[in-house]
């Protein structure tokens, strides 16, 4: 499982936030700035209206109208009715004071009006200079968030596949199979899911093409190990007789043996929910090992494991333990957590590493080589750990009943 704060998710999640928040930090920069600069423009239209009228207050009315047109500044005849006064800073209102004209600011929906009031007269002014107000700041910033978005979620869908084919991959490691529906994308990850479900597929073929082969072959072989068998009983009793007949009974397990291998390499599980206790039995009855020389302690719980191939795993540590033991009875013990199974007997005279291997065996001990191989085998399909140690002259193989992750 992918770690949080690993997943290129997470780092695509991040990296918009991330990109989102210094994206709105700089629009309201930017509008602070844009704010500054009116009122600076503000206040110095301010200092030449009041200039102006400084310079024509001998003058009449209309001719203090005129020289202010032609500084840029419209006349009015009334207030608009929606314009409300705007606060001038305190170093505006006393430069505007020092020039004995009341001067009040107003703000409506085109822009700024000046009334200036003399003692004989109240004039209202436009300012036509100002020109129009361009919302380049908003325009900029809604352009840049609809890129942004964009961008996340263009990417977002390109890498979304790639939790499916995550999905599916451990699906088929779990030995279901998958439907593959051809991604038509052109980027790397539609070439990468194309050339993966192309590998799968021929796998698929080649393993089912595996499976038919040894089916055919054991199926082959069974007829001619079941007459022999017979034809075997119906001699007379000799030496060649009797090892005729361990030959074939060595054949048949050998057909058990390969047909339990071929299960596990299929990679189908089917889990259920069973007794540890009911598989131990099974187990026992199909080595036909009497229930004297066997000690089980506890074993009453359940797990959730592939019953057949588990029982298989069972039945291969019990039959070592039982054919390699010193003496009798050998013990199994369940705890919840782990199954072991102890016999009395010799140190190995190879490492376990090395016992576990396919058709490695004792000289003599009359075995096949592949009883733990299997244990192994369905130990790692479900995920379980088989353990050994040997102590004080007993063997202990153990199974780890937590999943490892």
């Amino acid at each position: 499982m992918i770690h949080r704060r690993h997943s290129v998710f997470f780092k695509l999640h991040a990296f918009f936030l991330l990109a989102l928040v210094v994206l709105i930090l700089l629009f309201i920069s930017a509008l602070h700035e844009q704010e500054r600069q009116k009122f600076h423009l503000l206040a110095h239209r301010s200092m030449e209206l009041s200039r102006i009228i400084d310079e024509t207050k001998a003058r009449s009315c209309i001719e203090k109208n005129h020289e202010l047109a032609e500084a840029g500044f419209k006349i009015l005849d009334a207030k608009t009715p929606k314009c409300d006064p705007i606060k001038l800073p305190p170093p505006m209102k006393n430069k505007l004071k020092n020039r004995n004209v009341k001067v009040t600011i107003y703000k409506d929906e085109e822009g700024f009006i000046y009334e200036l009031s003399e003692e004989h007269c109240t004039m209202l002014y436009r300012d036509t200079a100002e020109g129009k107000t361009y919302y380049f700041v908003w325009f900029l910033f809604f352009a840049l968030l609809g890129g942004l978005v964009s961008m996340y979620l263009l990417l977002w869908s390109n890498l979304k596949p790639l939790k499916k084919l995550y999905e599916q991959i451990q699906r088929y490691g779990e030995g279901e199979n998958i439907d593959h529906i051809r991604n038509n994308g052109k980027d790397e990850i539609a070439l990468i899911s194309n050339a993966l479900y192309d590998a799968l597929e021929k796998q698929s073929k080649l393993k089912n093409s595996r499976e038919l082969f040894l089916r055919n072959i054991m199926h082959e072989l069974k007829t001619p190990i079941t007459k022999g068998k017979l034809i075997v009983e119906l001699e007379e009793p000799s030496p060649n007789r009797n090892l005729l007949g361990k030959l074939f009974v060595r054949l048949e397990n050998l057909i058990n043996h390969m047909a339990q291998i071929e299960k596990m390499h299929a990679f189908a599980l089917d889990r259920h929910n069973v007794s540890i206790l009911a598989m131990i039995d099974t187990a026992i009855d199909n080595l036909l090992i009497d229930d004297i020389n066997i000690h089980i302690i506890g074993c009453n719980q359940m797990v959730y494991v592939d019953p057949p191939l588990f029982t298989s795993a069972l039945q291969n540590l019990i039959d070592n333990a039982y054919r390699h033991a010193s003496d009798y009875p050998i013990e199994i013990e369940c705890n919840g957590k782990f199954i072991c199974i102890r016999n009395s007997g010799e140190p190995l005279g190879r490492p376990v590493e090395e016992a576990l291997q396919a058709f490695v065996t004792e000289r003599g001990d009359g075995g096949l080589g592949l009883g733990l191989y299997i244990a192994q085998a369905v130990c790692e399909l479900h995920r379980f750990e088989l353990n050994y140690h040997y102590e004080t002259g007993v063997h202990h193989f153990c199974i780890g009943l937590s999943e490892r992750k």
